[in-house]
């Protein structure tokens, strides 16, 4: 083997202190992250993946956690835009099929979630249209009300 080429034999693993190993495993058992443990610790993510490869511990394979919902950390909440709210409906209720106002369905028919009292982030508030009739009734509720049909957009 040429001079200079792994493995280094010379060189010893660092050691940590059994405490800081011990702890470092409960946490990451119980389902802390490298960088979690690490902010934990005042150290970088790398100390602490090498302290566990140094002491054998296991790491989990690497994978996303849940990104739905208010845990996304581009979750906007309320202030979510007009094409957000929709497709929160239609992840939470899945794509509409058929038309509940006039029955039509078919493969050639387009369908969209209707709002139907202005209350957008609530997902049970929409009803399934085929596009005529969500015109018709948007217009109806506009004629109505005098109110708009859809949100307010908000500058970014």
């Amino acid at each position: 083997m040429p001079k200079g080429v792994y493995p280094h034999t010379h060189m010893k693993p660092k050691t940590y202190p059994p405490e800081m190993v011990s702890r470092v495993q409960a946490l990451y058992v119980a389902g802390k992250t490298q960088t979690e443990i690490a902010h934990e610790f005042n150290v970088s993510q790398k100390v602490i993946w090498r302290l566990m490869k140094n002491h054998k511990v296991t790491a989990r394979t690497a994978s996303k956690r849940d990104q739905s919902g208010d845990v996304n950390h581009m979750w906007r909440g309320d202030k979510a835009g007009y094409q957000a709210l929709h497709l929160r409906v239609e992840t939470q209720r899945g794509k509409p099929d058929q038309c509940n106002r006039c029955g039509r369905n078919g493969p050639n028919v387009r369908y969209e979630w209707a709002n139907l009292t202005g209350r957008y982030g609530d997902g049970e508030d929409y009803e399934r249209m085929c596009i005529p009739c969500h015109r018709r009734f948007d217009a109806q509720r506009r004629a109505a009300t005098g109110e708009r049909t859809s949100p307010v957009r908000r500058p970014a």
